[in-house]
């Protein structure tokens, strides 16, 4: 259980590091936008929708680093007065009541939704640019996937950590 804890870490650590790499590019497109437009006014037709897609891009990719890092919003005002293991019970709860359902709802939806924009070309109607919306929709449901794998792992060190087999971290 542990290897697999480990491999799950290990594929949202890198894919947070790498997609955190977004943010050069993004930062690069609207810089180069902001100097198109206002020094020779000449503004681009695709900055719209690559902010929108970088941006995006961004913030799935990194959903399950978050989950990793701890760093999601927790109710700390009521668990900072429980012990470790009260604490691993209530993730315990909490991951398959609410969690689990809506993580496998969203891996539904959204993975209903890229197929449908790679079997149908769905473009982008944000610009005139109108880019295929099939790739920006691949790394959605792979930032669902992993998200959802990354709450398999912490569900796994939660029940580690309720069985007395150390703290609920990796």
């Amino acid at each position: 259980m542990k290897k697999i804890i480990k491999a799950i870490d290990f594929l949202s650590e890198w894919s947070g590091k790498l997609g955190s790499l977004l943010i050069l590019i993004l930062v690069f497109g609207m810089a180069y936008d902001m100097f198109t437009r206002y020094v020779f006014a000449k503004p681009n037709f695709w900055a719209y929708d690559m902010v929108y897609i970088t941006y995006g891009s961004y913030a799935m990719m990194g959903m399950a680093y978050t989950l990793l890092m701890k760093n999601h919003v927790r109710m700390d005002l009521f668990l900072g007065k429980l012990s470790p293991k009260a604490i691993a019970w209530v993730d315990i709860v909490c991951y398959l009541l609410l969690f689990f359902p809506l993580a496998i709802v969203l891996v539904k939806v959204v993975g209903d939704n890229t197929i449908y924009a790679i079997t149908s070309g769905e473009r982008s109607y944000a610009s005139v640019w109108r880019p295929p919306l099939g790739p920006f929709k691949m790394v959605l449901l792979y930032g669902f996937i992993l998200f959802f794998l990354q709450g398999v792992s912490e569900f796994l060190k939660a029940c580690i950590a309720a069985g007395g087999g150390g703290g609920n971290e990796s």
